[in-house]
């Protein structure tokens, strides 16, 4: 890994995020950039306004990720690279994470005031990115990935390739690997035991260990196995599959994103 992205809005939870994603490059030997993505202000009123241009708007927001990259490097002995761009937070985020190995990205805990924007954009773009995203709550503190628990619901359709995250993970912190089955009893055996033996040849040589749990609240038995077994980051691979769905649904968004103290890698299926 080269370049890790962190986007912020200037949060706590963004400011941890960050400092989690410094630790970790330390370790990936990577660097880390700063994205600020702001409005232009529109007035709606028919009473003339000052408007701000577009330079000073760029000039005061590059002066805002100044100062959270001099508090960061205080903090940690690492510089950053900072860069703030005008758009929809959103688009602007997969757009540069294009330019990056892996983004990270701050989610705060609930009950706080403004949290459903924040949570939001970061589950918004946990769907949509086309690269690695870590997605870090604002209560976790840097720890290297020793444990890793991977959820998977054994869809044969998944590009296995998008594992190998978790395979470099693997070689630089010799992390142990959980592969965790949330199949539901209903659905087929012989989908999952052929998915096992390909993802099986994939991990071949990767440590790893595999649980099938029959919990019928996903989120819920994945935390609890992921906090049984100390793990350090949960990774699931999103796109294309009815694993999201089941993960971001009503109350379990809340339990799996908002509640939990483990970082959640979310692996690209391009």
């Amino acid at each position: 890994m080269k370049t890790i992205l962190v986007p912020t809005d200037f949060s706590a939870a963004a400011a941890n995020a960050a400092e989690y994603a410094v630790h970790l490059s330390k370790d990936l030997k990577a660097t880390v950039i700063l994205l600020h993505v702001y409005h232009f202000p529109t007035s709606v009123s028919e009473v003339p306004i000052m408007v701000v241009t577009p330079e000073e708007l760029e000039k005061q927001n590059n002066a805002l990720l100044k100062k959270e990259a001099a508090r960061i490097k205080k903090k940690t002995g690492v510089g950053v690279k900072y860069i703030a761009k005008p758009g929809l937070a959103v688009d602007e985020i997969i757009e540069e994470g294009k330019k990056a190995t892996l983004t990270v990205m701050g989610m705060r805990g609930a009950g706080k005031v403004g949290e459903a924007l924040l949570g939001s954009i970061t589950t918004t773009t946990l769907r949509k990115i086309q690269n690695p995203l870590l997605v870090v709550p604002d209560k976790a503190n840097y720890k290297k990935p020793e444990v890793i628990v991977f959820a998977t619901d054994y869809d044969p359709k998944i590009n296995l390739q998008t594992i190998d995250t978790l395979k470099e993970f693997r070689n630089i912190f010799h992390s142990k690997i959980y592969v965790v089955n949330v199949k539901q009893k209903k659905e087929s055996v012989a989908v999952k035991e052929v998915f096992s033996d390909t993802l099986e040849n994939k991990l071949n040589d990767t440590e790893h260990v595999y649980y099938f749990a029959e919990k019928e609240d996903l989120a819920e038995g994945i935390n609890e196995f992921a906090k049984g077994h100390h793990a350090d980051i949960i990774a699931i691979i999103p796109h294309h599959y009815n694993l999201m769905e089941r993960l971001f649904h009503k109350s379990i968004s809340r339990k799996m994103a908002f509640h939990s103290s483990i970082p959640l890698l979310a692996l690209p299926d391009l």
